[in-house]
């Protein structure tokens, strides 16, 4: 359906909708090659943009066009259009040059294998340009020191700026509060990394764009988003310059650019943040041999759930942490006699 996108304001206040309106035909005037195909409900040549809706998965996909009048024209793509389009777009060193000049310019640097391929990459187009980048890393109070050493040792080796930011409350003391996070309730992302960069950006004046290491090949649901979007938390243009890259394309980045193996890797464990939301036994096994003290916190958080939820559930039962410590301190025993 094509429509003259409706940029009014509600009693003078900045919506959401006027804001990603705004947004989308700032983008369209930047003539972005990867990101525009022909429009198969209208015909004409158009960029494909997405939409954050609340709650909905699958987000909708816009064919956006400058209209005669500077205007914005929009083209709601249904699910087989959107597929269709989504099949032929991408996003270009070209169009990511472009978005470089729009505004300052935040990559988010996690410490993960995908994020420090982005942070090179970033870090030499903007380079060619005489642009300067800025690394944002969320310090979740949740993860290994090692990953906060190798965060300032990397963006020291490659003369980035870093930002580190940090949740009001310490993770563990607002699980005992808040209780166990889970797939179902994953208050930790927002509270532990959204809201401090939300905070962070808040404060920078001016157009900021944010680069994010999402690729398409992680998981289903992400291989439905588009790499250029505008997110609804930031207020900011988003993107994802690698969102194409294969998982051996990330593997020879690294490897062709010599850069450091992350800590997460070494350990073959997440490293960043053990919120325990997706984590099951063998996970906390291994976290109580690399790191007993994090392992601890963890204890006092089910401790204060006095005994209604537990970081791990197997076959719908309960095994509290204190449980799985007893029985590797059995198996250690068992091993050291044997």
């Amino acid at each position: 359906m094509s429509n003259t996108y409706n940029n009014d304001r509600n009693n003078g206040s900045r919506t959401f909708d006027v804001a990603w309106g705004e947004v989308a035909l700032l983008i369209t005037t930047k003539r972005l090659r990867g990101l525009t195909v022909k429009c198969p409900d209208c015909g004409r040549k158009g960029l494909a943009f997405s939409k954050w809706i609340k709650g909905v998965t699958q987000k909708p996909l816009y064919l956006c066009h400058q209209e005669r009048t500077g205007s914005l024209g929009t083209c709601e793509l249904d699910d087989l259009q959107s597929k269709q389009v989504k099949n032929s777009i991408t996003i270009t060193r070209d169009d990511i040059r472009k978005l470089l000049r729009m505004g300052r310019c935040f990559v988010l640097f996690s410490g993960g294998k995908d994020s420090l391929c982005l942070l090179e990459y970033m870090r030499g187009l903007a380079a060619t340009d005489g642009r300067e980048i800025t690394a944002i890393h969320a310090n979740t109070t949740a993860g290994f020191p090692e990953v906060e050493q190798y965060v300032e040792r990397v963006c020291k080796d490659l003369g980035v700026a870093l930002h580190t930011v940090h949740p009001d409350r310490d993770f563990f003391e607002t699980a005992k509060r808040w209780g166990i996070p889970s797939p179902r309730s994953r208050w930790c992302c927002e509270t532990l990394k959204v809201a401090p960069i939300r905070r962070f950006l808040a404060g920078i004046e001016g157009p900021k764009l944010i680069f994010d290491g999402i690729r398409a090949a992680e998981s289903s649901m992400r291989s439905t988003y588009t790499p250029v979007w505008y997110h609804p938390a930031f207020r900011c243009i988003s993107v994802s310059p690698i969102f194409y890259w294969s998982n051996e394309k990330v593997h020879d980045y690294i490897a062709k650019h010599n850069l450091p193996q992350s800590p997460a890797s070494k350990l073959n464990m997440s490293a960043e943040c053990w919120c325990g939301a997706y984590q099951d036994r063998e996970d906390f096994e291994a976290l109580l041999s690399v790191h007993p003290e994090i392992f601890e916190k963890l204890v006092a958080v089910e401790k204060a759930q006095r005994g209604k939820y537990t970081f791990v559930f197997e076959k719908g039962q309960q095994v509290p942490l204190v449980q799985i410590r007893k029985q590797a301190n059995v198996c250690a025993r068992a091993l050291g006699r044997s």
